[in-house]
């Protein structure tokens, strides 16, 4: 899977430390796996985690902007004021 560089480093240390990799070797978990197919998962590395990777780009960064100025005065960080603004739209 091709990844930015900070998301490919993200990947090396949660496989590095992923009870899968280190002993069982199965392939079927690795399959379920977000970095196997991020469209597709039920894990991270053996943990119940959930991953989104959202961008912005061109005239959409107003929107980010926004978004970032909003969790400010909320005074939440951006990935749990997105949190908050979806658990209320759900």
């Amino acid at each position: 899977m091709l990844l930015c560089g900070s998301a490919n480093r993200a990947k090396s240390w949660s496989s590095e430390h992923c009870e899968n990799w280190k002993r069982h070797k199965q392939r079927e978990t690795c399959l379920s796996c977000y970095w196997a197919y991020p469209e597709n998962h039920t894990h991270i590395a053996m943990k119940q985690l959930r991953r989104v990777d959202l961008l912005w780009q061109g005239k959409e960064t107003e929107k980010y902007d926004k978004l970032k100025s909003d969790a400010a005065e909320a005074r939440l960080s951006i990935p749990d004021f997105v949190k908050e603004v979806l658990r209320k739209a759900l």
